[in-house]
């Protein structure tokens, strides 16, 4: 008895002796002013590594090559070059000039009614998905912030302090139900049999064959409402940093209250605009989900390509290209929000 009392106290001073060496360990990598942070810092790297860089590399490469005859990828040297970028952008037997003329003049065709064809040709398909993409995240950040912003202001400024919180967590509530709950929870509302389209077929001014499914603003719908609150929160949070004195002392000065909102608030509260506009057009633009369960053949967005050249279509080294195209366009508007700064001026 003596004996096991004895191996059990050797043994218990082994432990602390192990944990007080490994706290002491801990301690000199922890106040270490390099081995700290790369402790610390390797698994994240590591992660960022094999799972987005190497893969993102490895897709870059794979933009440079071609497709054989029979479907297989070509990528050796002898294959590689810009082909699949030109095939993107430039329609056959064209030159790139000319293929930039044909985008401008489809753009401004389709935002211009006008009654004669300004180029001979139209942009490749391609370019044309591109552009209609862009047009879908351009107009659900427009539509998000017509929304959002009075929802945010309502909630910053005229809201009892008691019940933000409880606005604040209605706002996020959706986020607490699975994305494609949420989308087929659209899809039941917009089908035919739903309440929502007996109580329209009701209306007189109505068409009795009204349908919303498959649609465009189905999309738009899907969009606004899948992305709404990544508008409202960062605007919430820099109306909740402004001074409202600033609007009383531009009132004192002379200026009703809706110049005051003008020129005083809205200013000031363009960082959480700008914010809340990257964080809906980045994922709004390239959305693959929303217009493949929302929308019809004539809603498929730059996303749903991408997804195609990658699946059915097993041209790998296309849908890299598209990627990369669409990566440019996410890359040009965070790029344009940290020039602006994020920040609005007085005017």
């Amino acid at each position: 008895m003596v004996h096991q009392s004895s191996m059990a106290s050797r043994h218990t001073s082994r432990t602390e002796r192990a944990s007080s060496q490994f706290e002491g360990l801990a301690e000199r990598v922890r106040r270490s002013k390099y081995l700290g942070p790369v402790v610390n810092l390797t698994p994240s790297v590591f992660w960022l590594l094999a799972f987005f860089l190497v893969p993102l590399l490895g897709m870059f490469y794979y933009s440079f090559g071609e497709t054989g005859p029979f479907g297989e990828i070509l990528i050796s040297f002898e294959y590689l070059g810009i082909q699949q970028y030109a095939q993107f952008f430039v329609p056959t037997g064209e030159s790139l000039p000319a293929a930039l003329w044909y985008t401008v003049a489809w753009i401004v065709e389709g935002i211009v009614p006008l009654n004669v064809q300004l180029a001979a040709t139209d942009p490749t398909p391609y370019v044309q998905l591109t552009i209609k993409s862009i047009g879908y995240g351009v107009l659900a950040t427009l539509v998000s912030l017509i929304i959002g912003y009075p929802t945010a202001y309502f909630i910053g400024r005229v809201a009892p302090e008691e019940y933000q919180d409880l606005l604040l967590v209605l706002v996020i509530l959706p986020f607490w139900a699975s994305f494609l709950v949420r989308i087929y929870a659209i899809q039941l509302l917009l089908s035919r049999g739903s309440f929502l389209m007996q109580a329209l077929s009701l209306l007189p001014f109505v068409d009795q064959g009204l349908r919303l499914m498959n649609t465009q603003f189905a999309v738009m719908l899907g969009l606004v409402y899948i992305w709404i609150p990544f508008m409202i929160l960062p605007v919430y949070t820099s109306i909740e940093e402004i001074d409202f004195t600033l609007q009383e002392a531009a009132m004192d000065l002379g200026a009703d209250r809706v110049e005051a909102f003008r020129r005083v608030i809205f200013p000031l509260s363009m960082p959480g605009v700008f914010a809340g506009s990257i964080l809906v057009f980045i994922p709004s633009a390239g959305a693959y989900v929303i217009p493949e369960l929302l929308g019809g053949p004539n809603s498929q967005m730059i996303g749903n390509f991408i997804a195609n050249q990658f699946g059915s279509a097993l041209n790998w080294p296309l849908g890299s290209a598209g990627s990369f195209v669409l990566m440019a366009v996410m890359l040009g508007a965070i790029a344009l929000y940290i020039r602006s700064g994020g920040e609005g001026e007085l005017v």
